[in-house]
């Protein structure tokens, strides 16, 4: 019998059992985004396209880490199940940097001419809020990309010698990128709620639907800090330890926290709560 890739007996159940959660998440931003506008029931809401796309792709992910449990020696199926389960959060977390763009461009502007602001939030006088959705993507596609860099490089000699050290050392900072940056985003977040939100005249108009939508941030967010946290340590222990010799972390702390987050994001979707247009007026 061939020599397995795992470090541990992976269970072919538990990458069945979440191939099939992640469709429910997946069947839902499906509907909201593409049958739900056509009913008239919702608006569409492109930019929160990537979570179904993210969606998608973990349905994938544990479908093909299923199929490398029954062929575990398959170093294809089990870096193919790797890569998307790393790809997911990246869209994940896409939709919400354009998200928090649309809520900034959009603070202190209602529907009404009696609580509609003129001027942009302080910390944006000198900057229009379109570039943060743009800096916090970008800072995600190259913390993604270094990722691949370092995995790529890690794996070339079989995860051993020099090459390891070299690629987890490239990947881990990678992922410490991803986790400043998205940090870093949540504070933008805190800060917008506190600064803007919280103001007397951002309580009217459609303040409940933003109030809402910036619950379902913080929910997913917590959820997507808990992955990442987990994800830096993992590779920070190195490979002969617990998390990697053990299945059930991947599940606890990748798979269940993203489930809940695209979950939440459902609940908590921009076209529930958000009038059509949110967030397009302001250049």
């Amino acid at each position: 019998m061939a020599e397995s890739i795992y470090f541990y007996n992976p269970s072919l159940a538990a990458a069945i059992l979440f191939t099939v959660l992640y469709l429910v998440p997946f069947l839902y931003h499906l509907y909201i985004s593409f049958i739900a506008p056509y009913t008239g029931k919702y608006h569409h809401t492109g930019y929160f396209v990537p979570i179904l796309i993210g969606a998608a792709t973990e349905v994938g992910a544990y479908a093909v880490r299923a199929a490398s449990v029954k062929t575990p020696d398959d170093v294809g199926l089990y870096a193919t199940s790797a890569t998307l389960i790393v790809v997911a959060p990246v869209l994940v977390c896409a939709s919400l940097y354009i998200l928090i763009g649309k809520l900034i461009r959009s603070s202190g502007r209602d529907s009404s001419p009696e609580t509609e602001t003129k001027e942009p939030p302080l910390l944006f006088e000198r900057f229009s809020p379109s570039w943060i959705p743009r800096v916090f993507v970008t800072s995600d596609i190259v913390s993604f990309l270094t990722q691949a860099a370092g995995s790529g490089i890690a794996s070339s000699n079989d995860w051993q010698g020099k090459e390891k050290d070299v690629g987890v050392g490239i990947l881990i900072a990678g992922l410490a990128l991803q986790l400043f940056t998205f940090a870093f985003f949540l504070v933008v977040v805190v800060w917008f709620d506190v600064r803007v939100f919280s103001s007397s005249s951002a309580r009217e108009g459609s303040a409940a639907g933003v109030r809402m939508v910036l619950n379902g941030i913080y929910v997913a967010g917590s959820l997507i800090m808990v992955r990442l946290i987990y994800r830096v340590i993992e590779f920070s222990m190195g490979m002969d330890t617990y998390t990697w010799t053990h299945e059930w972390p991947l599940y606890v702390l990748e798979a269940v926290p993203m489930l809940f987050a695209m979950l939440a994001l459902g609940w908590y979707h921009p076209a529930r709560w958000l009038a059509p247009g949110f967030g397009a007026r302001m250049k």
